[in-house]
């Protein structure tokens, strides 16, 4: 993958600064350009907008299910793509009710990626992270239940 991420080097740090400053977006996501060569933020369905309508809470839980939805129920040329999700939780904690907000990088690597994808993405992810220059946990899932136990986690204020 190109280091300097192509003509995309702009879009994605500007992805990030949005989520991070103005918190438009709940959720965004990035993946290996078809021809392989750069990381590239993923189409606009992928990117889950904060709903200011609703509390919080219920905003997490809903962009996580929209989230694991579209990793399901994606078509197949996506569903099977490893991705890079950059997720801001946003929760009152289940044993003391705190208010914690908290970026997670999730590095999805699903077990239907072909060899060659998996390999591009386990080879490009440090350099994006080095790139991105955020302070986030990491979490690599394979499977919509790691992502759920995630969550689980940070409700519980156990993922550090």
């Amino acid at each position: 993958i190109n280091a300097e991420y192509g003509g995309y080097q702009r879009r994605v740090r500007e992805e990030v600064v949005s989520t991070q400053s103005t918190g438009a977006f709940r959720c965004i996501t990035f993946r290996v350009s078809p021809d392989m060569k750069r990381v590239i933020p993923d189409d606009e369905q992928w990117q889950v907008k904060k709903d200011a309508g609703i509390c919080q809470r219920e905003d997490t839980k809903n962009a996580m299910k929209v989230l694991c939805d579209q990793l399901v129920n994606g078509d197949d040329k996506s569903n099977a793509q490893p991705r890079w999700v950059l997720f801001n939780f946003e929760f009152e904690t289940a044993v003391d009710k705190r208010p914690t907000d908290k970026s997670i990088f999730i590095k999805w690597c699903p077990e239907t990626s072909t060899i060659k994808n998996r390999m591009v993405f386990t080879t490009s992810t440090k350099g994006l992270i080095d790139y991105l220059n955020m302070s986030a946990t990491n979490v690599q899932a394979d499977s919509i239940d790691e992502i759920k136990e995630v969550l689980g986690k940070l409700e519980s204020g156990n993922l550090k």
